[in-house]
């Protein structure tokens, strides 16, 4: 640190950035996010291109200042104007939101392309997404395909999942369910609840790998406890089935009623069976109706029919709902 401190002192701008990043990451000393950004701010102020880019991060995300918007798109067209791809790809953030200056998609689009050519994985992901929502530029599947790779060879989640997604259907590459199996399963590892979910459902069905109910309820808990709805679901579906977990009505309900806390339509129809048909072996007709009437309105054809075969067995009471 007193090296460092010397360093600073004789003028090195390296040194100072190199003390704020320090600060900023805990290193040797104790974590000060205040520290870091004055630091910082020394080597941003002598040109260091490096640390404008973090100085534009700490402004956008209030690490060690306050937060300020413009402030954050200063910085980061001072980084992106000296070549530096970090720089580059925040503006491009920062264009994309309409943060600190005016939205531009096109111009979002073109920052990132250049971060995006330097390698950046974050920004070779926002490409590809800009490729696939036709934003910014022509749509275009197989660019998209194209950007999605090269960001998920590099380790980047977001891409992997995105890339598993274009071989599950098909756009922009050939489809390939092993392949789109492969991707999740990156993806999955790195702790993205959608990436585990979708494998969840791919070892359910043996899409691209062998079928494995244990496999599938793995991966669904570990999206499920993460408040991944479609997780939510499998889950409460495996315990409701026995699919590779013993049979548990209780497990089942509590997790179909995380997921309809999302009002998601699956959840509610599936409530309204193990009502109908009784948790513990006795049924509760007024809760059944309760969540059959939610799917109903939620478009769910079979509780639309729950409900008629209840009103004609005399289960239905609509006084008490």
């Amino acid at each position: 640190m007193s090296r460092w401190r010397k360093a600073v002192d004789a003028g090195s701008v390296e040194a100072a950035y190199s003390l704020g990043q320090v600060y900023f990451d805990g290193q040797g000393v104790k974590k000060d996010d205040k520290m870091g950004a004055m630091w910082t701010r020394r080597a941003a102020d002598k040109g260091h291109p490096e640390a404008a880019y973090v100085l534009s991060k700490a402004y956008k995300f209030g690490l060690g200042v306050g937060k300020d918007s413009q402030l954050a798109a200063i910085w980061a067209r001072k980084a992106a104007d000296q070549g530096n791809a970090n720089g580059q790809y925040m503006l491009g953030v920062l264009y994309h939101e309409g943060e600190g200056l005016a939205q531009d998609e096109r111009l979002a689009f073109q920052w990132w392309m250049k971060a995006a050519i330097s390698g950046v994985p974050q920004a070779q992901y926002s490409v590809g997404s800009a490729y696939t929502l036709g934003k910014g530029v022509g749509k275009d599947d197989a660019q998209a395909a194209a950007w999605y790779r090269k960001a998920a060879e590099q380790g980047d989640v977001q891409a992997q999942s995105a890339l598993a997604a274009a071989y599950s259907t098909g756009r922009g590459v050939a489809k390939s369910d092993a392949d789109a199996a492969s991707w999740w399963l990156k993806a999955a590892n790195q702790g993205d609840a959608s990436a585990q979910s979708n494998l969840g459902v791919a070892y359910s069905k043996g899409i691209g790998l062998v079928q494995s109910d244990a496999n599938a309820m793995l991966w669904w808990l570990k999206a499920a406890k993460q408040g991944h709805v479609s997780g939510q679901l499998g889950v409460g579906y495996a315990y409701a089935n026995a699919k590779g977990v013993a049979r548990d009505l209780k497990a089942a309900e509590f997790w179909w009623l995380e997921a309809a806390k999302a009002d998601n339509v699956d959840a509610e129809f599936g409530l309204g069976t193990l009502y109908y048909f009784g948790i513990d072996g006795k049924p509760n007709y007024r809760e059944a109706a309760k969540w059959f009437l939610k799917a109903a309105e939620h478009g769910n054809a079979q509780a639309k029919t729950y409900i008629e075969l209840m009103k004609q067995n005399g289960q239905f009471d609509s006084k008490t709902l």
